[in-house]
């Protein structure tokens, strides 16, 4: 057989026997007289002995898909892979073989994919395709070509916000009075749970279930109608769902609306809307003097709080999440952290040091 090209691929690929063994591949040559050079060279270096039995092709469409099966299905991130493997495959052509993709076109598709998503995004999708090529090598022992630099092709990532509420801030804001009751009650639950600002405004009392002492939201996922996520209820978080008990038939979190406007009265009580309080949280943030402090900081708020006493697997339970890494995003450690936990570890493995007349090694020196 001369040189042929594969379907979409755009190399020229050859595929020979010499003596019952089957040698084949790509070129990586788009032009057909330059690849029949190379197939030459292939089967002389083949005849002479030289030249190592081919491995297995195999497409991009049929690694994803058997990476999938092999690892992925059974996993908690298996919907996860499942997008971001649909994205490769529609990105990179599914019948490219994997010696065929190069490096430049996975940083090309890596350019298109920022400017639809965050780096962080992109990165898990290349470090995912990392994933499949190296399992193709050392497990499949399929023809991968030449490794890509994944190193290379991953995007510089910003820095993750930190920003948690202190109990000197979070005391100042409870008590001014330009933060309304209602909607300070709603700020002091997401602190205490982490729940999203979106499924604490629409928490129903469907949802609060007395007897188990859970509240039970539906999350946002791939999956269709989404996940059920599961929040306890502590003593202060069932004291705050008991000050809202018989404010509203429906919404846990309602607020008196202050001036008749639109379809509203005043005087009466309405569930929160997604934006219309923001201009209370501003002006109560600003009376505080609390700077440089989103709503969505109350999760990271939750996530640091539980963490610090409860370790990193707590405050994962707390906020829903699949991953542990996505937990080290919404906590945050301080150095006063680092030095109590140091402190703990020397009193657990160290006996009690004998009195030291002079505490400090440098006082008296001169």
């Amino acid at each position: 057989m001369s040189v042929y090209k594969h379907e979409k691929s755009p190399y020229y690929h050859f595929d020979f026997q010499i003596k019952g063994q089957r040698f084949f591949g790509s070129t990586s040559l788009t032009v057909k007289s330059q690849a029949r050079v190379y197939e030459a060279e292939m089967r002389r270096r083949a005849i002479e002995g030289s030249l190592r039995h081919k491995r297995e092709q195999m497409t991009l469409n049929q690694a994803a898909g058997r990476y999938f099966e092999e690892k992925s299905k059974n996993t908690r991130s298996r919907q996860n892979d499942d997008y971001q493997l649909a994205n490769l495959i529609k990105g990179l052509c599914a019948s490219t073989f994997l010696s065929d993709i190069t490096e430049n076109q996975i940083s090309a598709y890596a350019a298109r994919r920022r400017n639809q998503v965050g780096p962080a995004s992109v990165n898990r999708e290349i470090e995912l395709l990392r994933r499949v090529f190296r399992r193709a090598q050392t497990v499949w022992r399929v023809d991968i070509g030449e490794m890509p630099a994944w190193k290379e092709l991953l995007f510089v990532e910003p820095e993750g916000r930190k920003r948690e509420l202190s109990r000197n801030e979070e005391v100042r804001l409870m008590a001014r009075e330009e933060l309304p009751e209602d909607l300070g009650y709603l700020a002091q639950f997401c602190i205490l749970t982490g729940m999203r600002k979106m499924n604490a405004i629409q928490l129903t009392w469907s949802q609060v279930h007395w007897d188990e002492g859970e509240i039970k939201i539906r999350v946002k996922s791939r999956k269709p109608g989404g996940e059920e996520h599961t929040i306890p209820i502590s003593s202060a978080v069932r004291g705050l769902l008991a000050a809202q008990y018989g404010k509203h038939p429906i919404f846990v979190f309602s607020y008196i609306c202050r001036r008749s406007r639109g379809g509203r009265r005043k005087g009466e009580r309405y569930p929160f809307s997604a934006s219309g309080w923001r201009g209370d949280w501003k002006r109560s943030l600003e009376a505080a003097q609390v700077e440089d402090f989103k709503f969505h900081d109350t999760r990271h708020t939750a996530g640091t709080r539980t963490a610090r006493v409860g370790g990193l697997h707590a405050a994962k339970e707390l906020l829903g999440h699949k991953d542990i890494a996505s937990t080290m995003r919404y906590t945050h450690v301080t150095r006063d952290d680092v030095r109590e936990a140091m402190e703990r570890a020397e009193s657990r493995n160290n006996p009690e040091p004998a009195p030291i007349e002079n505490a400090n090694p440098l006082k008296g020196r001169k």
